[in-house]
């Protein structure tokens, strides 16, 4: 995803920055060369030290370079030597979230069923939020509704 420029400053770069931090797919970054450290930090603490990513600096141009590395390391390479010329920062996309389980389920169910949702729209409700089958928030809205014996 090509993102272009971050704002310089803000609530607006700080924004900007969770969701690169959240997006799932590549991101194109440009930054000048005197804000890239700055910006690779900023990226490592939004995505995390470890995110792999990539500054290319000079591209189709005689003194190409390209280097590639966790975030935080590539903020230490560009805060020790500020590289000359335009440069081209590549995000790795944000890994998959963890897939909701059985407790996070009948939590969520339990939620819904509580604002006087019918079973079938708490379940259809919780399977969109989530991102799991109907059918298995379906049978834990029932399993919810049901009167416990005690």
């Amino acid at each position: 995803m090509f993102e272009g420029f971050l704002p310089r400053q803000g609530a607006d770069r700080t924004k900007r920055l969770a969701g690169v931090a959240a997006e799932p797919r590549t991101v194109v970054l440009y930054e000048a060369p005197h804000r890239l450290a700055r910006t690779l930090a900023d990226l490592a603490a939004a995505c995390g030290d470890d995110r792999r990513g990539a500054v290319a600096r000079e591209l189709t141009k005689l003194h190409e370079e390209v280097r590639r590395g966790p975030l935080a390391e590539l903020a230490a390479w560009a805060a020790a030597s500020e590289p000359p010329g335009e440069c081209v920062i590549v995000v790795e996309g944000a890994p998959p979230a963890a897939p909701a389980g059985s407790d996070d389920v009948a939590a969520a169910v339990a939620e819904a069923l509580a604002t006087g949702l019918s079973a079938k729209d708490a379940a259809a409700r919780v399977a969109a939020e989530l991102g799991v089958p109907k059918r298995v928030a379906y049978d834990a809205a029932v399993a919810a509704s049901r009167p416990s014996r005690a």
